[in-house]
């Protein structure tokens, strides 16, 4: 006895011995059928059963005849069903409670078929449902079969005719017609399913009725239009009022409701029996069997629309549950005969128009695809068990391996072909394909040991499986209805992600490439399909595969429809910002293709499109117009050499016209940050063929500055863009001489602006970075100097910065009497920003050592009761312009020319002070330790001519100043040489008096500068001049050998020498020389010129004996001056007014102290510039190994010491001044090192260390120093030591794979204190001729520390603020080298910023100068004042 449906589809065959109560009135069957359940399941306070009634099989067997028979009673008697559901439930689960024939005979196999059998009956419906669409036709040419299928959902008829019968022998073709139903069919065949044959005990599973459903009383709902109520029973009354119906289709609808949960009990009892019960092969099948029938009854009708009905469907309700018991019990079952698994794929072919049956498809696919990569590519991938997974509840089955791939591979294609679904299944199962292809794509992603490597899915198989799928897809897309659109993105979707995956093993095959770039070219100019291809294609042109590069003008056309201006509709696919990000990366990797590219010709009428829409007025406004005219004139004059009609190079114009226009359309703050990296990248990339693209860049982001309507953090990222361009100031000259001047008025203007609208709180970053970008374009020529109302603008622009205390004091009092309501208001000028500049943090010191300049300011205004106490943005404001005003008035024509040199030596000094204290102190302990020699006085040694003074003025430099010996005049001509330290730098004078001669013309001032920390070549230390020390004497501080040059230039002139006994023996002149030989002749004219000279001189005697007076003149007075005490210094400060009273406020003398030496030591070592180091590291793949990477690496390739060589100038470390880092002459020779007016920066690479050869160093003045790397016995360990500081890693990487793990290996195999934040991966394009090279930008989220943890991630979500590189970008190779450069300086600052640690040197400078003031403040007596001045030793 089992739903009729399973015997049509010839799973089971009924038997037409059974079904004996079948013929019984409705009434004596619920009548008996409700005794017997009482009877078995007693109520509570009951007795149970007599055990007895159980005494054979033959009684159990009637006892579940009558309980089968409950499973088809009518909806009102669901409380009967229910409790013959209970029955059988602890029947199965609880064998103690089982009748004991059954157990005693062994009869459980039979036991459990028949229940599974007699629960099938339950699944009959109760009602006829009006069939409201057509069950779809499964046809394999169309996916349009519906309308071919007249087949309709059977309806339960009343007749109890039992020989009716239904023709069968069509089902077999159900694929193509679905048989229908029939209720009254009789077999023709009993077979008999038992156990056991011959014994009269056995159970036969054929003695169930041929027709069981022929006793249920159907109830058949009324179409919207009929007002008679359905008959319920044979005595339901024939009508009854409109009124009635709606209150009875409420009552079935609850009755329904009733009858869907207890078939939803029943499949969970189903599914338990699978988990729990031993069953044997037979009883497997039978209850799969069972299953499938009872899915394919009621699935394989067509979804009922409840609207009209009013009640829910069956089929409809019971679909997801049924088919996860289904799948999970066939799974369980391990079947694998051919035959069950067809008639499965035959049945799943008529479910397939519910989208359900879809999406379990998908999700049983999915959790064996899981189980098979996890076979196949080890523990790490996939899961260790087969895990379905359906809204929440996952079931774990543990298969055995051949299986598992065998049901993988049958449950695969048992879906039938995407194109011959319904619309809204189409896209079900597209997006379910696109799951099982991210599964494949992702193994090897998870591997953290560089060891444990497998090779991945190539992308050829996976195209095996799924590409007839997805390329049948996508060709579908132009004439796809909206429905289906979907679908067809997400198979573009896939195919992108599967090419766009790096081929390990074999490339390609070319039939599949073919395809895709057809698939594309369709998918480019669908609007559904765009948005979707271009969110995966990011990173297409990337990968190698051949002639991917040929599609860039098709990307373009389409990125024109979404930049600079939406012209498509995608709101139902993506956000616009997100896939206006999307188009803005594709171009990252397309903008330096044109270059390279550029013998290559583009095929006819590529850009037909293009030039309609660029031409169109109605989507260009007229300022867009203006940019586009002005990018046509700059590309213009471009020709190919080979006369090329569409040469690659035509794509510029396009590329250029994309980037600057979507920069004025674009609103999202990230996208405008992302553009202008890539705008930054695209002219550093293209001046070399386009010089006049500079010029024009500028002007642009200039006016879009000036507009005051970008953000704050994209107009911080702007003027990083505008000072890179500093670096192309030889084309902008060439092309515009104006670019500069208008830059930098425009600048002033807008920092007026600010300055004047007093909202600093949130404008002063922008303040600070606009004078940085000023001052930058500034020095970086001579044009400034003849341009009056320029500089006369920035002077007026940094003043206005400058005195920003007065200004916010009068604008606050004039605020505050004038409008007062205005204070209540919200400022949104400008939003909030990350501050990019700021002040360090003062532990432990008082607020009142601030400047000293705000205590004359309050004695002058008299306005401010506390002047110390100043907000942080009117300080940092303040400080940024008088930094810039210093750097103004100091740099701009300095000598030395700016040049690379220049910046190489500039730590050196020509002079030291500090080396000349130590020397004098050392002399004095010298002299100190012996005895006074004839009454002279121990302090007579330190009164000499070169005794050091120190002077602070005004709390913002310190002066060093000692006398010197004249070069050029007499000894008695005060000269001095002045060491200035500032906020700056160090810088130093040498200064002569002279006496100007109005007879003469006027000798030119020997009063030289050098740049700041000496600008010459170092000048070599003597240790053996004057009465230095002798060898023994190791200890001795050492001074600079002034005159070392002058006496080598003197050194040149040597005179001839003879030897003679007497006088008569030194020959004459003339005999020296052979006649007529060129030194007679040269000695012949020195006689001439002699006798002219004495003719001259006899000439001039005769003369002046008219004129005694002048032959006979008084000799002046004989000057009586000590040249052996110290006089010019007093003299110099005396004529610049530093001495007289009124200024003596100003000037501090300090005396000299071991503490104030070590101050200004520390003075000295603190940086005038950025002082920047990162790594290097070359790596095969991302699973090289640490010892592989820093210990053996691999051979290194020569591109990647070329690269080295490009991030800056090679330069001897023992050699070296500037700034070294941790570097030692022990360690290492040679390393990149590059610097500017701003910073200096170093590249550690362990490929550049060695093993330190001794203990012990040696340093240029002869004196040892224990080495901190003696006791390093490997490069690692020295390296680990010396990149402990490097905020930024740069990796070049063969390979890809895995990159993200090397990163986290480097990270964790560095020292515990390491920095590393970023991670620059640059990876060389195999097929581009060693031309193109792949950027990955990595922020991992680890550290020592929960601190550099957060760090990191506030980092990786502000990746933006640091470039112009971006993560995905391809660059071309001579534009490599400043690009990396930039993009390491600009992240190690990023890095310093978020982990709170980035102080400008100039601030730390000022704070250090400050801070000595405030520890050397006293209060002299001006009578103490001037006796010192005098005194002639040092202080």
């Amino acid at each position: 006895m089992f739903l009729d449906w399973i015997a049509q589809l010839r799973l089971l065959q009924h038997d037409p011995q059974t079904n004996i109560l079948g013929l019984l009135p409705l009434s004596i069957r619920r009548a008996l059928i409700s005794e017997i359940t009482n009877y078995l399941q007693p109520g509570p306070g009951k007795h149970l059963p007599d055990p007895n009634i159980f005494a054979s099989p033959a009684h159990v067997k009637w006892f579940m005849e009558v309980l089968g028979q409950g499973f088809s009673l009518p909806l009102e008697d669901m409380d009967i069903t229910s409790n013959d559901v209970s029955i059988y439930a602890q029947w199965l689960f609880e064998p103690h409670l089982r009748p004991a024939a059954v157990v005693n005979e062994g009869l459980e196999q039979e036991f459990y078929q028949i229940i599974f059998h007699q629960f099938s009956l339950l699944f009959q419906p109760r009602i006829i449902q009006p069939p409201s669409v057509p069950p779809p036709f499964v046809s394999n040419n169309s996916n349009n079969s519906n309308s071919s299928n007249n087949n309709t959902s059977p309806n339960v008829t009343t007749s109890n005719n039992n020989n009716s019968s239904s023709n069968v022998n069509n089902i077999n073709n159900k694929s193509n017609n679905p048989a229908q139903p029939h209720h009254q069919q009789q077999s023709q065949h009993s077979a008999h399913i038992g156990t056991s044959s011959g014994r009269p005990s056995s159970f036969y599973l054929n003695m169930l009725p041929v027709n069981p459903h022929a006793n249920i009383v159907p109830v058949t709902l009324p179409s919207p239009t009929n007002t008679t109520s359905p008959h319920v029973g044979s005595g339901a009354p024939s009508a009854a009022s409109a009124n009635n119906a709606s209150a009875l289709k409420e009552t079935l609808a609850q009755l329904i409701h009733r009858h869907i949960e207890l078939c939803n009990k029943t499949l969970t009892v189903l599914a338990m029996a699978g988990r729990t019960l031993e069953m044997s092969v037979e009883t497997w099948t039978i209850l799969l069997k069972t299953v499938l029938g009872i899915a394919d009854f009621l699935l394989k009708e067509p979804v009922a629309d409840n609207s009209v009905t009013g009640v829910v469907n069956m089929g409809d309700e019971l679909c997801e549950h049924l088919l996860r018991v289904l799948f999970e019990l066939w799974l369980r079952s391990r079947i694998r005969e051919v035959e069950m698994w067809d008639i499965l794929k035959e049945c799943f072919m008529r479910w397939s128009h519910r989208s359900k049956a879809i999406q379990q498809w998908s999700s049983i696919t999915f959790s064996l695809t899981n189980r098979v990569l996890n076979l196949t590519y080890g523990s790490d991938e996939g899961t260790d068990m087969v895990v379905l997974s359906t809204n929440g509840i996952n079931v774990k089955l543990d298969l055995s391996p051949d299986f598992v791939h065998y049901s993988w591979h049958r449950i695969l294609y048992l879906a039938p072909h995407p194109l011959q679904l319904p619309p809204s299944n189409f896209t079900i199962m597209m997006l379910g394909i696109g799951q099982l292809v991210d599964l494949f794509n992702l193994v090897g992603e998870r591997r953290t040991s560089p060891t444990n490597t497998i090779e991945q899915p190539d992308g050829n198989t996976i195209l095996h499986i799924f590409g007839s799928y997805l390329f049948d897809a996508c060709s579908t897309a132009p004439s796809a209805s909206m429905e289906s659109q979907r679908g067809c993105a997400s198979a573009f979707a896939t195919l992108c992600k599967i090419f766009c995956r790096p081929q390990r093993s074999t490339p390609f095959l070319r039939t599949y490439i073919e395809r895709f770039y057809a698939a594309l070219c369709v998918g480019l100019k669908s609007d559904a399909c765009l948005p979707t291809i271009l969110l995966h294609c990011t990173e297409l042109f990337a990968t190698d595969l051949v002639g991917v590069k040929m599609l860039a003008p098709e990307f373009i056309s389409a990125i024109k429809m979404v930049l600079p201006k939406l012209q498509i509709d995608c709101r139902g696919f993506v956000s616009v910002d997100d896939l206006r990000l999307a188009a803005i990366k594709v171009v990252s990797t397309i903008m330096c293709l044109p270059n390279h590219f550029d013998k290559v010709e583009l095929k006819p009428g590529w850009d037909w499109d293009m030039q309609c829409a660029s031409d169109n007025a109605s989507v260009m406004g007229e300022q867009e117009q203006i940019v586009t005219q002005l990018i046509r004139v700059l590309y213009a004059n471009q020709h190919s050499d080979d006369n090329i009609e569409r040469p690659f190079t035509g794509l510029k114009f396009y590329i250029l016209e994309l980037l600057l226009m979507s920069l004025r359309t674009e609103t999202s703050s990230y996208n405008m940050r992302y553009l202008l990296h890539l705008i930054n990248v695209y002219v550093i990339e293209d001046v070399p063929f386009c010089p006049g693209l500079v010029g024009t860049v500028v002007k642009l982001i200039e006016e879009k500055i000036l507009t005051m309507q970008m953000p704050s953090d994209v107009t911080l990222v702007a003027f990083d863009v505008l000072i890179d361009f500093v670096d192309l100031y030889d084309y902008v000259k060439r092309d515009s001489k104006n670019v500069a001047r208008e830059l930098v008025l425009a600048l002033s203007r807008y920092v007026d602006a600010l300055i004047n609208a007093g909202k600093l709180i949130h404008s002063y970053p922008l303040i600070v970075q606009a004078y940085d970008c000023m001052l930058k374009w500034i020095l970086v020529s001579q044009w400034i100097i003849d341009d009056q109302d320029c500089y006369k603008a920035v002077i007026v622009t940094l003043s206005k910065g400058i005195t920003i205390f007065d200004r916010e004091t009068d604008a606050n009092n004039s605020l505050e009497t004038q409008h007062p309501e205005k204070k209540k208001r919200r400022d949104t000028t400008f939003p909030p920003t990350k501050q990019l500049f700021q002040l360090p943090p003062r532990a432990n010191k008082p607020t009142s050592s601030t400047n000293n300049t705000s205590s004359q300011q309050q004695s002058s205004t008299g306005s401010r009761s506390n002047s110390t106490v100043h907000k942080k943005e009117e300080v940092a404001v303040r400080m940024a312009a008088e930094y810039c005003m210093s750097q103004f008035v100091n740099q701009l024509g300095k000598f030395p020319s700016w040049n690379e040199q220049w910046f190489t030596n500039r730590k050196p000094m020509i002079m030291s002070d500090l080396q000349q204290v130590k020397y004098r102190r050392w002399k004095q302990q010298q002299q100190g330790s012996t005895t006074t020699i004839a009454g002279q006085d121990q302090h007579d040694t330190w009164e000499s001519r070169d005794s050091v003074r120190y002077f602070l003025f005004d709390k913002r430099m310190i002066l060093a100043v000692y006398d010197t010996e004249s070069t050029s005049g007499p000894k008695e001509t005060p000269a001095v040489m002045a060491i200035i330290r500032d906020t700056t730098g160090k810088y130093v004078w040498s200064m002569e008096a002279r006496y100007k001669d109005l007879r003469k013309s006027p000798p030119s001032l020997s009063s030289t500068t050098t740049s700041p920390i000496g600008a010459s070549p170092p000048v070599l230390e003597d240790n053996n001049i004057g009465d230095s020390p002798t060898s023994d004497d190791s200890n001795a501080p050492t001074i600079s050998n002034t005159t070392k040059k002058q006496n080598n230039l003197d050194r040149v002139f040597q005179a001839p020498v003879a030897q003679a006994v007497n006088e008569d023996a030194i020959p004459d002149i003339d005999g020296l020389f052979d006649k007529n030989s060129d030194n007679w002749k040269q000695w012949a004219s020195i006689q001439s010129l002699s006798e002219r000279e004495q003719s001259a001189e006899a000439a001039a005697v005769e003369k002046s004996q008219t004129k005694p007076l002048d032959r006979y003149n008084a000799l002046p007075t004989r000057e009586n001056i000590n040249t052996d005490s110290a006089r010019g210094f007093r003299l110099l400060l005396s004529e610049l007014g530093l001495l007289l009273p009124q200024n003596r406020t100003h000037i501090t003398p300090l005396k000299i102290t071991d503490t104030l030496i070590t101050e200004i030591e520390t003075l000295d070592m603190l940086n005038e510039r950025d002082c920047i180091s990162i790594t290097a590291y070359y790596a095969q793949s991302g699973n090289t190994s640490w010892p592989e990477l820093v210990e053996t690496p691999s051979a290194i390739s020569e591109q990647f010491l070329q690269y080295l060589n490009c991030l800056g100038w090679p330069v001897d470390v023992e050699e070296h001044q500037g700034f070294r880092g941790k570097l030692d002459p022990t360690i290492c020779d040679t390393t990149p090192y590059y610097a500017d007016r701003t910073i200096e920066f170093l590249v550690n690479s362990p490929y550049l260390l060695k093993l330190p050869a001794s203990s012990t160093s040696t340093t240029t003045d002869n004196s040892s120093y224990s080495s901190p790397y003696s006791n390093m016995k490997t490069v690692s360990r020295i390296h680990q030591y010396v990149s402990s500081d490097d905020h930024v890693c740069v990796i070049w990487i063969e390979d890809l794979t895995n990159y993200t793990e090397l990163a986290r290996r480097i990270k964790m195999s560095s020292s515990n204190n390491s920095k590393a934040m970023v991670f620059i991966f640059i990876n060389p394009l195999k097929n581009s001729g060693n031309g193109l090279f792949w950027i990955r930008i990595l922020i991992p989220s680890i550290g020592n520390n929960a601190t550099s943890v957060m760090a990191s991630q506030r980092l990786n979500e502000n990746a933006l603020i640091f470039g112009p590189l971006v993560d995905g970008i391809i660059v071309s190779r001579h534009a490599l080298g400043s690009m990396v450069r930039n993009t390491a300086i600009s992240a190690h600052q990023a890095c310093r910023v978020v982990t709170d640690t980035y102080t400008r040197p100039y601030v730390m400078r000022k704070q250090f100068i400050e801070e000595m003031a405030h520890r050397h403040r006293s209060k002299q007596q001006l009578s103490e004042f001037y006796s010192e001045v005098f005194i002639g030793k040092d202080n």
